[in-house]
């Protein structure tokens, strides 16, 4: 309990503590890797399992097709056990044959009733759906035929819309490229577009690996990321401008200290806002209903991926393409104790540097 009382959110701060962490960027590289790996193998194995690669994913009926089925009840479904029983006995009756991907209440009044989303791939969709809704009518005596509709989904219009959405990650990867190469430089940009790319590839692998169901809705939560991630990134790029400019005036501090400086100095910022974005999400994630819970764990995801990537994988390729280009313009006989002590001696000083500028 004393720990807890001495705890202050300032001891997150890594600037007091000098972390250099680029040296480690085989360990950076290599983390997202294996989890693709994973992702490479879940896929597989629910492939093989289910004798279809399309299973693979667990996409849902707005990419693979399906039916739409509403149940009109009636004002009584405000009750929460009503609800309860009518969702419960038709599920069972349509995941007899069919997967149920979404259920949800829709209306109120005389026009409340149960939505109930499942793929079917049957050669008559008519008849299965027509056999279904006799099911129902002959269960539940007090609901008519007529207030049974079904209504097919198709593919197409998904697959359209993914197709946008693919354009339109393309169009803002650009513009992202374009607005942080004109702003810092071109390799910032560079840096920043693997970046996001490695946050797609995340949020992909999490959802193929927990088998979550991929829809509609998993398209706008892969833009939504795209955008906080990019945020993160560009205030750590901010930072290693101003660490370069306010540098002191005489020596030289080599390109790793500046950067390592700025992602100390904006670790604690980006962590902890983060976090707290999170922590709604996951409760989200837990307690919402199905739909909410398909957009909230992909955000998770991304959110754990957008944040290791603008701290720790952006900042490093930075570090990796321009050490290279300066490498390959000039070459400096310096032994490696002797470069490293140097370098040490070169960070101490502009952290002081800044301590007594921020005191002033």
């Amino acid at each position: 309990m004393n720990k807890l009382k001495n705890f202050s959110i300032r001891k997150l701060d890594l600037s007091s503590y000098n972390v250099r962490f680029l040296s480690k960027y085989r360990i950076w590289f290599a983390v997202p890797l294996v989890i693709i790996l994973v992702a490479i193998i879940t896929f597989s194995i629910f492939a093989a399992v289910n004798k279809d690669a399309s299973t693979g994913m667990n996409l849902g009926i707005d990419f693979t097709g399906g039916t739409e089925m509403t149940v009109t009840i009636g004002p009584e479904l405000d009750k929460e056990e009503v609800y309860n029983k009518y969702s419960t006995q038709i599920k069972s009756f349509i995941e007899k044959k069919y997967h149920v991907s979404v259920v949800q209440k829709v209306g109120s009044g005389d026009t409340a009733g149960i939505v109930f989303k499942y793929q079917n791939k049957d050669a008559d969709l008519e008849e299965s759906n027509n056999a279904l809704k006799e099911e129902i009518v002959s269960t539940f005596k007090e609901i008519r035929l007529d207030e049974v509709k079904v209504k097919a989904i198709s593919a197409s219009s998904a697959k359209n819309l993914l197709q946008k959405a693919l354009i339109s990650l393309a169009v803002i990867f650009v513009v992202m490229l374009i607005y942080i190469g004109i702003r810092f430089e071109f390799w910032s940009g560079i840096a920043a577009l693997i970046g996001l790319i490695h946050d797609v590839l995340m949020m992909i692998a999490f959802t193929i690996i927990f088998h979550i169901e991929v829809n509609t809705t998993y398209v706008a939560a892969v833009i939504t990321i795209v955008a906080y991630s990019i945020n993160n990134t560009i205030i750590v790029f901010d930072r290693v401008r101003e660490s370069m400019r306010l540098a002191p005036k005489t020596g030289k501090v080599a390109l790793d200290l500046y950067i390592e400086e700025a992602v100390n100095e904006t670790f604690t910022r980006s962590a902890v806002s983060s976090f707290t974005t999170m922590i709604p999400v996951f409760l989200l994630g837990c307690f919402g209903v199905s739909s909410l819970k398909q957009f909230a764990w992909p955000i998770m995801f991304g959110l754990i991926a957008g944040t290791y990537s603008s701290l720790l994988l952006a900042p490093t390729v930075y570090y990796l393409i321009r050490k290279a280009i300066m490498d390959g313009k000039q070459k400096k006989n310096i032994t490696p104790a002797k470069d490293k002590k140097s370098k040490q001696d070169s960070f101490s000083d502009v952290m002081s540097q800044r301590k007594r500028n921020q005191n002033v």
